[in-house]
């Protein structure tokens, strides 16, 4: 008799269990279209060309991301030396350059694509490298002969 009604419990948790998953799982679809039609309304948007009176430079990350980006890059720098025998300003400084250089890679692509260039034009770009420190380029180029 108990067996029964151990049974008809298990019986009846298991198909609780099922309704809170079909639940679940149509809430989670409700957000998951929402998230997808509102980011495809964004791309769409994006990529219909603004008027030139209202075009909006474009920004790649706020300062908040830039800091936390030149925080991450620091560290790295530092722990790639093994956290050893330079100036952690040295290593922000350096990292705030990578950082900076990098941003102004990954943003360069945009302005060139909005831009068309001159008939018979040739059109060529150079970006600077960053300089890096004395010690910095000695310790990778003994690196490499290592």
């Amino acid at each position: 008799m108990t067996e029964k009604l151990t049974m008809k419990k298990l019986s009846d948790e298991l198909e609780q269990l099922r309704s809170q998953m079909q639940e679940l799982e149509a809430r989670l679809r409700h957000h998951f279209e929402s998230k997808l039609e509102s980011a495809l309304a964004a791309a769409k948007s994006a990529t219909q060309p603004q008027p030139a009176s209202k075009a909006v430079p474009q920004t790649s990350i706020d300062a908040e991301q830039r800091q936390h980006l030149i925080t991450v890059e620091a560290y790295l720098i530092a722990e790639r030396r093994g956290f050893e025998g330079s100036d952690p300003s040295q290593d922000w400084a350096e990292a705030e350059k990578l950082v900076d250089y990098r941003l102004m890679q990954s943003s360069e692509p945009m302005h060139l694509a909005t831009r068309a260039p001159k008939a018979g034009k040739k059109t060529t770009h150079t970006v600077k490298k960053p300089a890096i420190s004395k010690k910095a380029a000695a310790k990778t180029s003994s690196s490499v002969k290592s």
